[in-house]
């Protein structure tokens, strides 16, 4: 095993985006078993999540990998939806924030995952993310996915 110095040197940063606060506690529950060590920080808004990106770059910190949601709106499917059909989505979804993310930063590395896979909206994300997942795929898959990204 490393020093500690030397670990934290090689430390991954990866920034977790997500409205709901039970998937960022399983997302890190899982991507502890990984062999990649690693730092993660939490953004529960679009908005949250630019302004927390940039934060890190300006700290020398910059993500090596943000896992997007698609819906940051803290509401159900059926109000989401409604939402989008009336135009009224008012807040930053995960395509606006991916967007001005790589409008910050053109090498930001971001994956989708999100239940929302197999929608139009989902599609308008994988445009500019470099990986969408599915939820579907179990936490501990999407983790092991993460360390094979960091390890090559």
């Amino acid at each position: 095993m490393l020093p500690k110095e030397a670990r934290y040197m090689n430390e991954k940063v990866i920034l977790v985006v997500d409205d709901e606060p039970m998937i960022h506690d399983l997302l890190e529950i899982n991507l502890q078993k990984m062999e990649t060590p690693f730092e993660v920080y939490h953004a529960f808004t679009g908005e949250e999540a630019i302004e927390k990106y940039e934060m890190l770059m300006n700290k020398n910190k910059k993500p090596d990998l943000v896992v997007m949601d698609l819906n940051l709106s803290g509401r159900d499917e059926m109000e989401v939806i409604e939402a989008h059909m009336e135009g009224l989505t008012g807040k930053i979804d995960g395509v606006r924030a991916t967007q001005k993310i790589l409008k910050m930063d053109p090498n930001a590395r971001i994956w989708g995952y999100t239940a929302w896979f197999d929608t139009k909206w989902s599609e308008k994300l994988k445009e500019y993310a470099n990986r969408v997942v599915e939820r579907t795929v179990p936490f501990h898959e999407f983790a092991k996915m993460v360390d094979v990204f960091f390890q090559h």
